[in-house]
């Protein structure tokens, strides 16, 4: 059963368990959607602070909801994905990674996506977390119920518009370290901690 959580649904739905029972295969929710939920996935957001996107009806979210406080509308173990693209940095990270935790069934995954905090667009007003791998890597919390599965860095277009022999001399690994807006953004596949 899932705790007691303050959300409404939209308008497509009838109810939370018409929503559940669309997904037989097993639940994969995007956590921060805004108007740009993929397919396959439950979307949840308060569309709190999506004044930069278009809104598009066909892809809003499923669940509106404020991620940063409320529990996650459904029962323990019953997620095989969780997904987040851009909305950590604007997030309570323990509740999140808590309530991720909680939903996600044995050797369900977490992949998440942030920007990369040493870039112009990790540095963007509104965002109030600023977040590299090493966050990932030594917070405790996250560590005690995420095993980090692969980690992928996307390269800034300023970065890709540098001369070759400068690229040359700074391969993206280590100006990615070293070099503010190298990195554009990173993504993290884990894996619940559960038996």
């Amino acid at each position: 059963m899932a705790p007691a959580s303050r959300y409404t649904l939209h308008t497509r739905w009838d109810s939370l368990e018409a929503l559940v029972s669309a997904y037989p295969e097993g639940l994969r929710l995007d956590l921060g959607c805004g108007y740009y939920k993929p397919d396959g996935y439950i979307g949840l957001d308060n569309l709190v602070g999506v004044r930069t996107q278009i809104p598009d009806e066909a892809r809003a979210p499923d669940v509106y909801i404020d991620l940063n406080v409320e529990p996650l509308p459904f029962a323990d173990d019953s997620c095989i994905e969780v997904r987040s693209s851009h909305f950590l940095e604007h997030s309570n990270l323990d509740h999140v990674i808590d309530e991720t935790f909680r939903v996600l069934r044995p050797g369900g995954t977490f992949v998440l996506v942030v920007p990369y905090a040493n870039s112009a667009d990790g540095m963007y007003p509104g965002h109030g977390l600023f977040l590299t791998e090493k966050w990932f890597h030594e917070n405790r919390n996250y560590q005690a119920k995420f095993e980090i599965l692969s980690e992928t860095f996307d390269p800034s277009p300023e970065y890709l518009r540098l001369p070759f022999w400068v690229r040359l001399l700074f391969p993206f690994h280590r100006a990615r370290v070293f070099l503010f807006n190298a990195c554009l953004q990173m993504t993290i596949e884990s894996r619940v901690r559960k038996e």
